[in-house]
């Protein structure tokens, strides 16, 4: 079914750029929304509710942000972010560490440092693993703008 191609090469995209394999992952992703756009001729898996083309600008600004091309990466989190329900706290605190992490990349330590405080805010009462380790990724993205008095509070406010 396409929702399950279409996850299966967000996967591969999501491999790629962890590989550093950055055509390869973006030819991916180009594969995983046309898939999705193709007419669903057969019943998708109950399992794949949740892949909709909001769902894979997520996952596309997730490799973005692995790939170091904050350019394309922060616009979407931005984008997805502003319609995202913000009672599913969880997802919203992963989406936005992986904005915190593009926004250091993007050179925006201040707004990052802003974005990283919001992240770790929502994940504090979270018992997800995911967002503990998000989190400290986050943390440690920041470090190298110790010196901007923003990212300063933020690393000193949520050492490990």
């Amino acid at each position: 079914p396409a929702k399950a191609r279409a996850l299966y090469y967000d996967r591969v995209a999501w491999a790629h750029a962890k590989s550093g394999h950055a055509q390869p992952a973006l030819r991916a992703l180009t594969e995983a929304h046309e898939a999705l756009s193709e007419p669903q001729a057969d019943e998708p898996p109950s399992w794949a509710y949740w892949v909709t083309p909001a769902e894979l600008d997520v996952m596309d600004a997730r490799v973005y942000t692995e790939l170091r091309k904050p350019l394309r990466a922060v616009p979407l989190l931005k984008e997805v972010l502003s319609r995202y329900d913000s009672t599913h706290t969880r997802e919203v605190a992963l989406y936005l560490s992986w904005l915190a992490v593009a926004l250091v990349e993007a050179n925006e330590p201040e707004e990052a440092a802003a974005t990283a405080r919001r992240m770790l805010d929502l994940s504090a009462d979270s018992a997800s693993n995911r967002t503990a380790e998000r989190g400290r990724v986050v943390l440690a993205k920041l470090e190298l703008y110790r010196d901007v008095p923003e990212v300063g509070e933020v690393l000193n406010g949520y050492a490990a």
